[in-house]
């Protein structure tokens, strides 16, 4: 009955894991192309990215570390390309960089956190203490785990700095991409409520550590959505109907 259950968490464990990862694969895609019709990525902080692509190293570290489900571990691998190829375009269009330079940080940036995961995550993983007892609490995947929740709700406060500044408009931020962010981060979050195998067969631990993760992005994401929605309500609609009123008299006169 036991290994019954273990069966059935691993397999809904998988199933959320493998949505959420769906999810996260296309999440900064909007935001992209945002940006690319724009033209432009005024209002949207390129240290968001900056932080965020950190934060998606030590995703990977962290995951790869306790050999987590494999949508988890190629997770922050999406995560983070997505996060560069975002960046880029800020060096692009909001720094002026050539194509060839903007591009050139973003190869040098990958095989950069390519490099650190694969050079902290095996050692862990292979370490004997480890093995003995593979736990999310053992001290330094607890710290790739801090380090991860710290740099990725970091990088969500300089979007409310940008909001202050547009008295509450979200004016750079594609909020499809926030609604999908936060989608994928809330079934990757469900997805560690069911803990995996031990290698003996044993139910693992539950990763509530992961779990902190992946709520931060969820909660501060609901905070810019929540300030932008105040703004359309005390503003927005009101420019938006004066905006019709004006094309609408404009056509009138045409005619």
């Amino acid at each position: 009955m036991a290994s019954s259950d273990s069966d059935d968490n691993n397999k809904i464990a998988t199933i959320l894991a493998t949505i959420g990862t769906v999810f996260w694969c296309i999440q900064l895609i909007p935001q992209i192309w945002k940006n690319y019709r724009r033209k432009s990525t005024d209002g949207f902080p390129v240290s968001m990215m900056i932080l965020w692509a950190a934060a998606g190293v030590f995703y990977g570290m962290y995951f790869i570390a306790q050999s987590a489900d494999i949508a988890l571990q190629v997770q922050p691998q999406i995560f983070t390309a997505l996060c560069l190829i975002t960046w880029a375009q800020c060096l692009y269009y909001g720094k002026g960089y050539s194509v060839k330079k903007a591009i050139a940080f973003l190869f040098i940036s990958s095989i950069v956190g390519a490099g650190l995961q694969v050079a902290a995550a095996i050692p862990i993983r292979n370490s004997p203490h480890y093995q003995s007892d593979p736990s999310p609490y053992y001290w330094p995947i607890l710290m790739l785990g801090i380090f991860a929740a710290v740099c990725l709700a970091g990088g969500l406060v300089p979007p409310y700095f940008e909001l202050a500044k547009h008295h509450g408009q979200a004016i750079g931020i594609s909020l499809i991409f926030l609604s999908i962010d936060a989608s994928g981060a809330l079934l990757s979050f469900a997805s560690l409520w069911f803990p995996q195998n031990k290698a003996d067969g044993s139910t693992g631990y539950r990763d509530y550590v992961g779990m902190v993760i992946y709520l931060v992005d969820p909660i501060m994401e609901a905070g810019i959505v929540l300030i932008h929605f105040t703004w359309w309500l005390r503003i927005g609609r009101h420019t938006e109907k004066i905006t019709h009123d004006e094309e609408r008299a404009l056509k009138e006169e045409k005619v």
